[in-house]
């Protein structure tokens, strides 16, 4: 049971138009002793919640006054689910940090990071996937991302989540019933329940499992890596894009033998893009080292840029690297057609000359098809946003697709302890299961104040 009220700035303590403070806790009223209104002391029992109003604040060991909006939220229609008052002081930190001096002398503590949301979270006004979304929603690097977060905050996920419980728990009831009645002969309907029961709930995890990548590409980047032999305009593509000279760009072969490394938003997603070493047989120690690096960014990225000189017909080099890029998520790029033709190469994806941006338009809207993927998905569905909801749905899948291939072969006893354990980890996903090192874990990367 939390009995001591804790406080702490909601908004970065630094120079601004306002700073605010909230206090959490069943001691929170005690705040409005620090404050008179007109001249007059604050009477805490007149106080009505859900109205904001002027006080002066008192920081009596300064001397320091000043005006102050402050709101009062009545358990538990807080955030937190307790009495919570809110201060919005004058954007000093000098002063708020006086202020919080005053706060602190009253029995009320700083407040640790991520404790309103946990406080939130362990008072039921929130479960644990939408405190996570509380965090993603203020990191979210693009639109997409806050699409996301937002629907989880407002319970996508838990509903799609109680869905699949609901699912397990029905599985469950039937596996108990053949337990405990083990004459009756209906094994091959309930199988067949069980089954069709099974592929629905891996039908769902598939797709959380699915939107999590999507997010985590939407919302933390993509990483796309700039391929080709040497002099086909790697370099000349990476200026054209970023529409600035970042790389060299040089007739001589060879030129980048390190990576050079930018970062950008194409159709409002981050793109993290590396133009690599030209990649052809070399003897050149360095440059070899290079080109094998280049190699491994090819095999690790997102998506693959894989250019080609259409001005010459294609070499033994250019198919080695079609050949490497074949299960790769690629755009095959025909350079330099404006002294080239495409009958060099009649099956890439688009043709155009970086270096006079010839076609780059059209190239920046064939990128944008390729990575905003699943927009409409992440828009309007429940979407797995946490490393943590990847690796626990995972492992609840796996469990499902054991006992769905199991049905005729494990005694239902045993079918049934792995059932429930899929259940315990869909109760881990929401909060319904915890233990304190699963909240450690989730609220450790919040900050201070949220």
């Amino acid at each position: 049971m939390i009995n001591d009220t804790i406080a702490a700035p909601i908004t970065p303590l630094v120079v601004s138009p306002v700073i605010s403070i909230r206090i959490s806790g069943s001691d929170a009223l005690k705040v409005f002793s620090l404050m008179e209104k007109g001249g007059s002391s604050v009477d805490i029992a007149n106080i009505k919640p859900n109205y904001v109003s002027l006080y002066k604040f008192n920081i009596k060991d300064e001397d320091l006054y000043d005006d102050v909006l402050a709101v009062y939220f009545k358990a538990p229609h807080s955030f937190t689910g307790e009495d919570v008052v809110e201060i919005s002081f004058h954007g000093n930190p000098v002063l708020v940090n006086a202020a919080l001096s005053g706060i602190y002398k009253l029995g009320i503590r700083n407040a640790e990071g991520g404790e309103f949301s946990k406080r939130a979270f362990l008072n039921g006004k929130i479960d644990l996937t939408q405190a996570e979304s509380i965090q993603e929603l203020i990191s979210a690097k693009s639109i997409d991302g806050v699409h996301s977060a937002y629907n989880q905050l407002h319970g996508s996920l838990k509903n799609n989540l109680d869905f699949i419980k609901d699912k397990l728990l029905k599985m469950k009831a039937i596996m108990e019933a053949k337990i405990d009645f083990p004459d009756e002969d209906t094994l091959d309907s309930e199988s067949e329940v069980l089954k069709e029961n099974s592929l629905e709930v891996i039908k769902n995890i598939d797709n959380l499992l699915e939107s999590y990548k999507s997010y985590r590409m939407h919302n933390k980047g993509i990483d796309i890596v700039i391929a080709g032999k040497p002099n086909v305009g790697k370099s000349s593509l990476l200026n054209a894009l970023l529409k600035e000279e970042r790389a060299i760009v040089s007739d001589i072969a060879g030129t980048t033998r390190d990576f050079i490394k930018e970062n950008l938003y194409i159709g409002g997603i981050p793109v993290h893009i590396t133009d690599t070493a030209g990649i052809h047989s070399s003897s050149e120690y360095v440059e070899k080292i290079g080109i094998d690096k280049s190699i491994e960014k090819i095999n690790n990225s997102d998506i693959v840029f894989l250019i080609l000189d259409i001005s010459k017909p294609i070499t033994s080099e250019d198919k080695y690297l079609l050949d490497i890029t074949s299960k790769s998520n690629r755009i095959i790029i025909g350079n330099k057609i404006d002294i080239g033709s495409a009958d060099n190469f009649s099956e890439a994806d688009i043709y155009i000359s970086a270096k006079n941006n010839e076609n780059m338009d059209k190239f920046v809207e064939l990128i944008k098809s390729r990575v905003s993927i699943s927009n409409n998905h992440i828009k309007t569905s429940a979407t797995a946003i946490t490393q943590r909801h990847y690796t626990l749905l995972l492992e609840v899948k796996e469990i499902i697709e054991k006992i769905s291939s199991s049905i005729y072969i494990y005694p239902i006893d045993m079918l049934c302890i792995d059932l429930e354990r899929a259940i315990n980890l869909i109760s881990e996903i929401t909060g319904d299961n915890y233990t304190e090192k699963v909240l450690d874990i989730v609220f450790s990367s919040f900050c201070i104040g949220k």
